[in-house]
């Protein structure tokens, strides 16, 4: 009975138990031209996120592009009347040097100069994806626990079109359409989709709408809406580093055009364009080299 007793116990026990399975691979020798999406959730707040956007260039230099909060309970921006629960940081730049631990294979290391975030830990589950938290074995998994993921979109080269632009005379309420197609064996690209009308008086167009904005949609619905570029000072420097990256020109300072950088699977898309008011649009639809 005993023996008995001692093997229910322990077959109890293994069963309050999880196994870490985190199958790890070599982390690359060095990072390439790339963008990286890390996200978090959980932890000591389990009701808050966060997500950052960073641009890695060859010269050793980075970019954050985009880095918001998020919190399901607690308002942690109260001059934000459309979401007071999310906020934005503004972005920083400067370089980095990247490194792969001698002790893990598996895990490699980003560190910032003189930035207040100095570090960012990389421990490799594919190629191209991980954890930013160290694989933590047998244990007993506390309520709370935090999820901190990272995925790696490289530098690639563009195949085909890279670019559909089309300048529309849009009447009162009209719309116009553009549809662009991402190739199947690529994986997913990062797109920057653009809605501009006042920014065209530099180029001698007098007549540009005003409030120009956009949908995009796949066969499945809407996957994406566009927001005024300039609403957001935090987003500013961000989507100007994404105009430059793509050749783009800049937006007019304060303007009210929609922009949106979306993360888009293999597939077939259509931008629905509008206007508040009647004039000329210019629709365009990038897709970066990542």
């Amino acid at each position: 009975m005993k023996v008995y007793e001692r093997s229910i116990a322990a077959l109890v026990f293994a069963v309050s138990l999880v196994v870490d399975c985190h199958s790890q691979v070599i982390a690359p020798p060095s990072l390439p031209p790339c963008l990286i999406q890390y996200s978090s959730s959980g932890g000591l707040a389990v009701s808050q996120s966060s997500s950052r956007l960073v641009l890695y260039n060859s010269n050793q230099t980075y970019a954050v592009i985009s880095w918001s909060f998020i919190s399901s309970t607690v308002s942690i921006n109260p001059t934000n009347p459309t979401n007071p629960y999310q906020t934005t940081l503004a972005p920083v730049s400067g370089t980095f040097s990247y490194a792969v631990d001698p002790q893990n294979p598996a895990h490699a290391t980003i560190t910032y100069a003189g930035a207040a975030l100095p570090v960012d830990d990389l421990y490799f589950t594919a190629t191209d994806s991980g954890s930013q938290l160290a694989p933590g074995g047998i244990g007993i998994v506390p309520p709370g626990t935090p999820s901190e993921s990272f995925t790696i979109s490289p530098m690639q080269a563009n195949s085909g079109c890279r670019a559909v632009s089309s300048r529309c005379e849009l009447a009162a309420g009209g719309t116009s359409i553009s549809g662009f197609i991402i190739d199947e064996s690529g994986g997913p690209r990062w797109v920057l989709v653009r809605a501009e009308g006042k920014s065209l008086s530099t180029y001698g167009v007098t007549d540009g709408v005003s409030s120009p904005s956009f949908t995009l949609h796949n066969s499945a619905g809407v996957v994406g809406t566009s927001s005024v570029w300039s609403s957001d000072p935090n987003l500013v420097s961000g989507f100007e580093t994404i105009f430059s990256l793509v050749g783009d020109f800049s937006l007019e300072s304060g303007s009210d055009e929609g922009v949106l950088l979306v993360q888009l699977n293999p597939g077939a898309y259509t931008a629905v364009f509008q206007a508040g008011s009647a004039g000329t649009i210019l629709c365009d639809v990038y897709m970066l080299p990542f």
